[in-house]
């Protein structure tokens, strides 16, 4: 054949010549001493080898110069780390970061570039003799380097955000319970499988990719054969070898990922209730079987395919896989859920429904919960008030979010100033447990009058300290009675604040330079202004000149090099919002939505953040509703210094297998609950986030009985209540009180429930949250022969009672707004008092004013202008022991009476009788015409005695 018959196209030709090779046609070009043709093999570029150092030099400053944002962040990132003594939390996360990172990245690229490498190698080899060996071309290898090296960059990033995985997975410890269906200790689930499944999924993405870049490879080498249609590359035995290799390896991974989904029943929806069901177990199980027999089966064909080529065993294991698929995993479960699972379903699904029933309150801690009954309500009288002073001295009337805009009218006293949530606690005023609400006050800089940056940055670094109010009390004018207010902080409570500069908050969402040569604002006085500086030790301290340059190439800010205000003393404060300083630190901790602010007994003031350990993967357990989560523990309590930023970490669940395995992970991160200080402690509140998602899961998993749970005979829902003219769930709320049944008061955060599709109250829920019993739960079913009115019937009842109704008609009729605050439900020895403030909020003004309290029981309702009032007015005609003493300033308090009441003698006759009954009425009257309602109710409570053994002594009613 003649070399001008080489059938050569004419654009690989061109690509050749451009490459720099010879093309082999001209005349005079003769190869080979018997000056035959020469074969179209291209042979090396011509012309001097070229000095390449420039271009290395070039390419590593290229790479210094994208890499600096990373390396800067990185230095800066330990800066901050190190000023808050977390050194080692960096180098561990990270450490498992980038570890991660670059083993997933040599695994991939040596399954890439190894790959790619050989099938180059092997295809050169296997070039047809009138093919030009296009791989031969030094850019080919070059380009598969740089796409090998490419892909393992974006393999090891997507698989090594996984980090947090692979450190539980390498420190894990065991919860000590198995699944009921493969007997695995839980944590298997949480811990291994889904690193295994993680692996899985990676390798198999990473190997078919790899095999179509290696049949890429194959097809670029017989381009001429593609072209005329005449390629088969089965025929080519290093092909096929190649690809069977590979495709072998991703059968069986592919058969692992059935071995995971075994395991996976555990989280089907298929049945009545979450978890494997009788179908799964009995149907879907033994497809997945098959589905791993067939897919191993054709694994192993295809690795006999390595050594000779043998496609009809493949298309034989193939379909019996896809048959297994269609048949056993799907006609047949079908098949059995209708017409043998249906007809029986109570039957077939009892043992899988109490398993869903105990993993689901196991994973949610309601398998801890105390059940206690409520045996007997009985109507709310005079004794109940008086046996519960200092239960009715701290019922909550002011609602956190009236009084929020009533923080704001009365205390902000800038424009900058804002309050955050309003937070509810209690503190020891005057050795008396109180409940208060508070909230920080803060800086909002985007109303500052002027946004230089020397006032955003120097200058208004910090909030300034907090306003208190006690949660009964209110002026005349319906305005808070204020514990501390104003600036600087005034107290009439034997607390103080003697640090109320606020420079870590929920408002501090940028960076300050503190403690350089401008003073910083701190509060205003009359027409000036109060400055300060900075005295901590929060921040980092920019004293070199690396220092500022990295932090002014993170913050993308030149003004950090060129402030003259800026010094060695000065620094640098970020991360400063409270929970993103907690994520900084701890990113796979999640954190309740409500942070709240604690005034030691310093005068400091200290953040409280609750953090949880929780799941997806809790086998059984029905996840929740809103978050997807079926597992979750309150394990941490944060508190973050308001003045110094410093952050510590206290375990409170030891028993977390989770929280355990993360303070295995950072030894020194977690300290013992026993180590918070107690004044701390004192102040600890059980999360309402994680009591809102228990609570919404105890409505059905109440119900341990298989039967009542499958006919759902007994599901229970949240109150509905009013506010602001609409209804909405009822919230749980925070009380001081005695369990019933128990003397010690309590702080207590309360849920009633009512049964679904009804609004008469069936029980309710308390958390304690004293550091003694921190955490329990109690349940309080009511009895359900008996009707006990629920906040939407209370809600009900106020609307029908004709002088409130009437009171509210004129309000809205005179320009203001009635806006019904939080109805309380307060149980008060065997009986129930309902709570409700009424505020009054103009149409021109945003302040809120407390201007009535309603109270009710199963029976009555009455309205007044105080707490106080409401109650007189609600049991004046219901004989008991009660006292209402006013105190300073307008405001009441409730107490047991104390007054000494004489009683006619154990011997009297029915002479003696009859005059002591007609002079305790008497005393009575005289009593509540004085206002002496301490003295009134003795006496009602001794004419009562008096009048009962005047029944016994004569056996009739006088």
């Amino acid at each position: 054949m003649s070399r001008d018959n080489w059938d050569i196209p004419e654009v690989f030709r061109r690509a050749m010549e451009e490459a720099g090779w010879e093309s082999n046609k001209g005349e005079g070009d003769q190869g080979g001493e018997g000056g035959g043709p020469r074969p179209p093999f291209p042979s090396r570029p011509q012309g001097p080898r070229r000095n390449n150092r420039n271009l290395w030099i070039l390419a590593i400053l290229f790479l210094l110069f994208i890499s600096i944002n990373w390396i800067v962040g990185i230095y800066t990132d330990w800066l901050w780390f190190n000023e808050l003594n977390y050194q080692n939390v960096w180098l561990t996360g990270y450490g498992y970061q980038f570890f991660s990172f670059v083993a997933f990245f040599v695994v991939a690229f040596l399954i890439l570039w190894g790959n790619w490498a050989l099938a180059r190698r092997r295809a050169i080899k296997d070039t047809p003799p009138y093919n030009p060996r296009f791989l031969q071309i030094g850019a080919v290898k070059w380009i598969l380097l740089v796409g090998a090296l490419f892909l393992s960059f974006g393999f090891a990033s997507s698989i090594a955000v996984r980090w947090d995985e692979f450190l539980l997975f390498l420190n894990r410890v065991p919860f000590g319970t198995s699944d009921p269906i493969f007997n695995r200790d839980v944590s298997f689930y949480l811990f291994e499988l889904p690193v295994y499944e993680a692996l899985q999924q990676w390798l198999v993405s990473l190997l078919m990719l790899t095999m179509l870049g290696t049949l890429a490879i194959y097809a670029v080498n017989n381009a001429i054969e593609i072209q005329k249609g005449k390629w088969r590359p089965w025929e080519s035995a290093v092909l096929r070898q190649h690809v069977a290799l590979l495709a072998g390896v991703i059968l069986l991974l592919w058969a692992s990922g059935n071995v995971f989904e075994v395991f996976g029943l555990n989280y089907s929806g298929r049945g009545v209730v979450f978890g494997a069901s009788y179908t799964d177990i009995n149907a879907s199980l033994y497809a997945l079987y098959g589905q791993i027999a067939f897919m191993v089966l054709a694994a192993l064909v295809m690795f006999v395919n390595i050594f000779r080529l043998s496609l009809r065993p493949l298309l034989v294991a193939g379909g019996l896989w896809l048959l297994t698929t269609v048949l056993v995993g799907g006609v047949y479960p079908a098949l059995l859920q209708r017409y043998e699972v249906e007809p029986n379903e109570l039957v077939r699904e009892t043992p899988y429904i109490q398993y869903n029933i105990d993993f689901t309150r196991l994973g949610f801690n309601l398998d801890k919960i105390e059940t206690r009954e409520f045996e007997q309500v009985d109507p709310l009288n005079q004794a109940d008030i008086a046996a519960n002073s200092d239960v009715l001295n701290n019922i909550r009337l002011w609602d956190y979010r009236p009084l929020q805009l009533t923080y704001t009218q009365l205390q902000a006293l800038r424009p900058y100033y804002v309050f955050g949530e309003i937070d509810i606690d209690r503190y020891n005023i005057d050795g008396e447990i109180t409940q208060v609400m508070l909230a920080t006050r803060e800086l909002d800089k985007t109303r500052l009058p002027s946004l230089s940056w020397v006032n955003e940055k120097l200058e208004f670094t910090h909030g300034y300290g907090i306003v208190m109010n006690p949660v009964d009390r209110f002026t005349a004018d319906g305005q808070p009675e204020f514990f501390i207010k104003n600036l600087p902080p005034e107290s009439n409570i034997p607390l103080q604040v003697t640090r109320p500069e606020i420079y870590y908050g929920e408002y501090s969402n940028d960076e300050v330079f503190v403690g350089s040569d401008r003073d910083e604002f701190s509060y205003p006085s009359g027409n000036e202004n109060v400055y300060s500086s900075y005295e901590g030790t929060g921040g980092v301290p920019l004293d070199t000149f690396l220092k500022r340059l990295a932090f002014a190439i993170k913050l993308g800010d030149t003004n950090v090099l060129l402030s003259d205000e800026i010094n060695t003393q000065t620094r640098i404060q970020i991360h400063r919002q409270i929970q993103d300083r907690v994520r900084m630190i701890t990113p796979f901790l999640e954190l309740d939505s409500d942070p709240y602010i604690v005034l030691t007994e310093e005068g400091n003031l200290m953040w409280i953040q609750d953090a949880f350990t929780y799941s997806r993967l809790f086998p059984y357990a029905t996840p929740d509703a809103t978050t997807g989560i079926n597992y979750i523990r309150n394990a941490v309590k944060i508190t973050i210094d308001a003045y110094n930023g410093t952050v510590n970490y206290y375990i409170v669940d030891e028993a977390d297998p989770i929280i355990q395995s993360y303070s295995n992970a950072f030894p020194g991160l977690f300290k013992p609950f026993s180590e918070m200080p107690e004044n701390l402690q004192s102040h600890l509140r059980y999360p309402e986030d994680l009591f809102n998602i228990q609570t919404q899961q105890y409505l059905r998993y109440h119900m341990t009985d298989v039967r009542v749970f499958f006919n759902q005979e007994d599901v229970w829902q949240i109150p509905q209540e009013v506010f602001e003219g609409a209804q909405q769930p009822m919230e749980a709320y925070y009380v001081i009180m005695p369990l019933p049944g128990e003397t010690k008061s309590e702080y207590l955060l309360i849920q009633p429930f009512n049964p679904t599709g009804k609004d008469n109250m069936i029980a309710w829920m308390a958390v304690r949250n004293d550091p003694e019993n921190y955490g329990e739960l109690v349940v309080y079913e009511l009895p359900k022969q008996e009707l006990v009115f629920g906040p939407l019937q209370v809600e009900s009842r106020i609307d029908q009672e004709p002088d409130i109704s009437q009171q509210f008609s004129l309000w809205d009729q005179g320009g203001s707004n009635v806006i019904r605050g939080n109805l309380l439900v307060i149980p008060l020895n065997n009986s129930f008092l309902y709570v409700e403030p009424i505020y009054l909020r103009a149409d021109t003004s945003a302040l809120p004013e407390l201007k009535r309290v309603i109270v009710a029981t199963d029976t009555r309702i009455a309205m007044g202008t105080s707490l106080n009032g409401a109650l007189s007015a609600l049991l004046l005609e219901t004989p008991g022991d009660i006292v209402v003493e006013e105190v300073e300033g307008g405001e009441t308090a409730v107490s047991p009476s104390t007054t000494p009441i004489d009683t006619a003698p154990l011997d009297a006759n029915v002479e003696e009788l009859i005059a002591a009954a007609n002079a305790h009425f008497e005393a009575a009257q005289t009593a509540q015409q004085n206002g002496d309602w301490a003295t009134y109710g003795a006496e009602l409570a001794a004419l009562e005695e008096t009048l009962n053994r005047l029944v016994e002594l004569t056996g009739t009613t006088p």
